[in-house]
């Protein structure tokens, strides 16, 4: 059997089982993959849901927690309170709460108020009968001294249903009755869970057959999963599945959550597949078609062509170095004609090739481009470089003239780059050519080159070609540009800096831009964003800011940042009414946006060169000094209100904390009495008290939950707390004197505390009483770190700790006026 036949056998062979293998195991592989594809896909559509109900549940609860345990809740069960549903469940509150029912009963399930709101239409309407019904089984079902949360069907609707009992704020009396918010489950709610799931969703309930079901998947559920997949159906195009929705509320029957989902992944995936495997095999019959041809025609013929004109040549020849020959098929001849041609071209291209091979290394291991043509400017040498910054390989080149390779345009005016002829090359041996040039590669990128072009000569002088040189200087253009942004931007906000506004401002001086408007604009309360959130936030508010004043500015106008707070904007053929018109927008914008719950403003100045002899220096100033007049009306109640933010802020983040400082805050006032101060130093006190951890703003909650001991780094956050409530409360009159006893409430009488180690009489008598108060409440309470001490065990402490810790005279005043223990 010849060479020929052997390669056709074993072709045939190989189509046929690569065939065969890939058609099935593909398919299997992609079978399998697509499915777990697509229970990827369930488990993230029911966490998605899961989330979007949680989510839900948590707020209801947490609001519904806030009015159940407020006073004037428990002193309207009370019938200390009659105007309470008048005064506070109006529109504004079912609204802001987005409840539609709240039902307020005593604790023998006597109905005190009901009533419910119709969110759509915005109005009250008559309570629903199908509601009314149920509101007992509601109260029935709501008997836990813990708050609850459940989805319930009432009537032929589905609600959002949570309860709490109501107490006083303290929570130290007993329970007088109960609170239920219901929101209903509506159609846009239902909207939202189907764009979250991308499939169609509706709500029912399990009837009493499938309590078994229930019960079984609710043993199964040890993840505690709000969602549990309790069936599902599989058909070609689509899937349905029912999801059991679990509930706190005892003896009611699960809600059921059907989907129903295109299988558009599994399906689409597989009619790939198969145009894939279709496509594969026809691809693989017209390669082996074309393989079977190709190799008759350039490989069958040729070789039997060669061996005829080898045994030609051979004729006559004396003996040479023979490779070693073996066998009668074609590859024998084919050997011993190499050994010929080799004998006779060995010595005469030894010389040859060596030099070629030192050339082509230098030229393909230089880091630049380099491109040779001959006289007729057509391409006979391209190295590695040059095919990487054209996009033609050394094979596409060859022959093509230097132009069609190498397309050079100009950067500022796009238009081609003409290279200079062989004639004008030949007066000199080198030209640089003009750097400010673009290549243009095969697949049309984009590079700024720089390159010179010299003529290649013979031995005679003769221009016969030419050489090209080049190289990629984009990274260098790019950090040339970069810098030269750098130098007119600010880093922060991509806004102008000063440098860049000095220099417009001498542009648009002139009488062509008149009137030429100056607005400064300064971000109120930057300082305590950093001090409370740390400096992430402060930038986050300044590229807020930056922001919204790009957008309510004209196009045209120059704004820039100018300093920490301060921005400029320089605003050419603007008349005061339509600065003032653009700085009120601005105002209104900012204050849509807040940082930490904390809304954003900013003061403004303005001025206007009306006339072009008016020193535009004098309009700058004035501008400045009116933004700082107005900056002075940031008064100090604002600075409250961010104060009562930041509280606010530390206590959604660790309610811990609420109600710890709600504690001490009674110590303090409980002390104040002790010492017969008067009211006004009483309510100091007892409002140093409540801020008096204000600054574990800054800490991680982490940090705060922590079970652990806490590392270094992390007990360094905890003692900077003082310093940081100190640096909040100071911004504030109001807060300026309890700064100084919040920064001081860690110091010790020995002089071992912190942050500045004051000893006895230096630290301030408030703050002293404050460490107290802090302290016992710390010992009485349980923390994750540790268990909670009984009050007489918490007196001991503080008798021991008198003199070392704390002020042993207000310790003693503590424990028998205020606790009423013996000393």
């Amino acid at each position: 059997m010849n060479v020929r036949n052997k390669v056709i056998l074993i072709l045939i062979t190989t189509t046929v089982f690569i065939v065969l293998f890939s058609r099935f195991s593909l398919k299997g592989f992609f079978s399998n993959y697509l499915e777990k594809q697509e229970e990827i896909q369930v488990n993230s559509i029911r966490w998605n849901i899961e989330a979007f109900l949680k989510e839900k549940m948590d707020k209801y609860s947490g609001v519904l927690n806030d009015w159940a345990h407020w006073d004037d809740t428990y002193e309207y069960i009370g019938n200390k309170y009659p105007t309470f549903t008048e005064e506070n469940l109006n529109d504004d509150t079912f609204i802001n709460l987005e409840v539609n029912f709240v039902i307020i009963a005593e604790k023998n399930d006597l109905i005190k108020s009901k009533q419910y709101y119709n969110l759509k239409n915005k109005a009250f309407e008559e309570f629903p009968i199908n509601i009314d019904k149920e509101i007992g089984g509601i109260l029935k079902m709501c008997k836990t001294k813990d708050d609850t949360s459940a989805v319930m069907k009432l009537g032929d609707e589905f609600y959002f249903i949570t309860s709490s009992e109501i107490t006083d704020s303290m929570k130290t009396k007993e329970s007088v009755g109960r609170m239920v918010f219901g929101r209903l489950i509506d159609e846009e709610m239902v909207k939202t869970l189907e764009k979250i799931a991308d499939s169609k969703i509706s709500f029912s309930t399990i009837e009493i057959d499938d309590e078994y079901l229930v019960k079984e998947k609710i043993k199964e559920n040890s993840d505690n999963q709000l969602l549990t997949l309790i069936e599902s159906q599989k058909y070609r195009n689509t899937m349905d599945m029912k999801f059991m929705l679990q509930n706190d509320f005892h003896g009611n029957y699960p809600v059921i959550i059907k989907l129903n989902m295109n299988r558009t992944l599994f399906s689409g995936g597989m009619k790939q597949i198969h145009k894939f495997i279709l496509s594969y095999i026809e691809v693989m019959l017209l390669i082996s078609g074309i393989v079977f041809s190709l190799l008759g025609r350039y490989i069958s013929m040729p070789f039997t062509k060669l061996i005829d004109e080898v045994k030609v040549i051979e004729l006559g020849k004396g003996e040479v170095k023979k490779l070693k020959v073996s066998g009668k098929d074609e590859f024998a001849f084919l050997r011993s004609s190499i050994n010929n041609m080799l004998s006779r071209i060995e010595v005469e291209q030894y010389k040859v090739r060596e030099n070629r091979e030192k050339l082509y290394a230098t030229l393909t291991s230089v880091g630049d481009g380099v491109i040779a043509v001959d006289k007729n400017r057509n391409v006979t040498f391209i190295n590695p470089v040059a095919e990487e910054l054209t996009g033609w390989c050394n094979e596409e080149a060859m022959g093509h003239n230097l132009e069609t390779i190498f397309k050079v345009i100009y950067g500022n005016t796009r238009e081609t780059v003409k290279i200079p002829s062989q004639e004008s090359t030949e007066e000199e041996r080198a030209t640089d050519l003009d750097n400010n040039k673009i290549l243009i590669s095969k697949d049309g990128y984009e590079r700024v080159i720089e390159n010179t072009l010299s003529p290649i000569k013979d031995k005679s002088g003769s221009t016969i070609g030419m050489v090209l040189v080049f190289r990629d200087c984009s990274e260098k253009n790019e950090k040339r540009k970069e810098i030269e942004f750098l130098s007119y931007h600010d880093q922060l906000t991509g806004l102008y800096n000063r440098r860049y506004f000095e220099k417009e401002l001498k542009v648009l001086n002139s009488k062509e831009t008149l009137p030429l408007s100056i607005v400064f604009a300064d971000v109120n309360g930057l300082k305590t964003i950093n001090d409370a959130f740390g400096h992430r936030y402060g930038d986050m508010l300044l590229q807020q800011v930056a922001e919204v004043l790009k957008k309510e500015f004209r196009q045209g106008d120059t704004i820039c940042r100018t300093g920490g707070d301060e921005f400029i904007i320089l605003l050419p053929k603007a008349e005061k009414a339509l600065s003032q018109k653009l700085i009120n927008q601005a105002k209104e914008k900012l204050e849509e946006k807040a940082i930490m719950n904390i809304i954003i403003t900013a003061s403004f100045g303005c001025d206007t060169k009306m006339h072009e002899n008016e020193d535009i220096w004098k309009v700058v100033k004035n501008a400045e000094d009116l933004m700082y007049q107005r900056k002075i009306f940031y008064s100090s109640s604002r600075r409250s209100e961010v104060i009562k933010s930041i509280l606010n802020t530390l206590y959604l983040k660790t309610p811990r904390e609420d109600a710890h400082s709600k504690r001490v805050s009674v110590i303090c006032e409980a002390m104040g009495k002790a010492y017969n101060l008067t009211d006004d130093e009483i309510k100091e006190l007892r409002l140093a008290g409540e801020l008096h951890d204000i600054g574990k703003i800054a800490v991680d909650e982490v940090i705060l939950d922590k079970p652990d001991k806490l590392a270094q780094e992390e007990w360094e956050q905890i003692r900077r707390h003082p310093e940081t409530g100190y640096r909040l409360l100071a911004t504030s009159s109001r807060y300026y004197d309890i700064a100084e006893y919040v920064l001081a409430h860690h110091e010790k009488w020995d002089g071992t505390g912190y942050p500045r180690g004051l000893r006895g009489e230096e630290i301030p008598w408030k703050a002293r009483i404050i460490s107290i108060a802090d302290s016992f409440d710390a010992m009485t309470c349980e923390r994750p770190y540790r268990k909670s001490l009984t009050e007489e065990e918490a007196v001991i402490e503080i008798k021991n700790s008198a003199g070392k810790q704390f002020d042993p005279e207000i310790a003693r005043v503590f424990v028998e006026k205020v606790l009423g223990s013996t000393w």
